[in-house]
Formats: C-alpha cells, sequence, structure tokens
C-alpha cells in the first residue's frame, strides 16, 4: 500500500490473494493495523480458556503486506497469509 493506513480503514474486511477471509480491521496506528480475525482463522490453542470469555485473536499487518485497498476491502499480498502468524510484513 502506498500509504499509511487511516482511520477510514476501520471496518474494513483483510483478504488473501486467493480471496479467503482474515478477518476486519479494528485499529490503525500508521503503518500498521490490528486485524480482528475471523472465528474460522482462530486455532483452539490460541485461545487461553483461562481468559475473558468472548476473546478474539487480533494481529497486526503493516502496509507493505498490503497489495491493495478499496473502499471495503483490504486485499494482502501473495504469500502474505496470516494463518500461522501474529504480524505481517
Amino acid at each position: 500500500m502506498n500509504r499509511n493506513f487511516q482511520g477510514t480503514d476501520r471496518g474494513k474486511r483483510v483478504i488473501t490473494t486467493g480471496g479467503s477471509a482474515v478477518g476486519t480491521i479494528v485499529r490503525v496506528d500508521g503503518d500498521t493495523a490490528r486485524v480482528l480475525l475471523d472465528p474460522e482463522r482462530v486455532e483452539s490453542e490460541r485461545i487461553d480458556p483461562t481468559g475473558d470469555e468472548g476473546h478474539r485473536s487480533t494481529l497486526t499487518i503493516d502496509r507493505r503486506a498490503v497489495d491493495h485497498s478499496t473502499n471495503e476491502v483490504v486485499q494482502l499480498e501473495a504469500g502474505a497469509d496470516p494463518t500461522n502468524e501474529r504480524r505481517i510484513a
């Protein structure tokens, strides 16, 4: 992405190059954004059973990992699938 994340990016869906849903941007901070992962992206071992009820996992993406952005979605570059990562750069 040629620009930093902006407030208007909050709420956008994040998808992989193949079109698989990753999650939704919930917070932006310059060149990084926090993505609330979709439930099917969260592996059971990542959830602390003693944690807060309704706990959802997030990951951080860097603007360099973004291929392009529209008014509704942010598409990650090829190979930037966050399945096993917590930070995508």
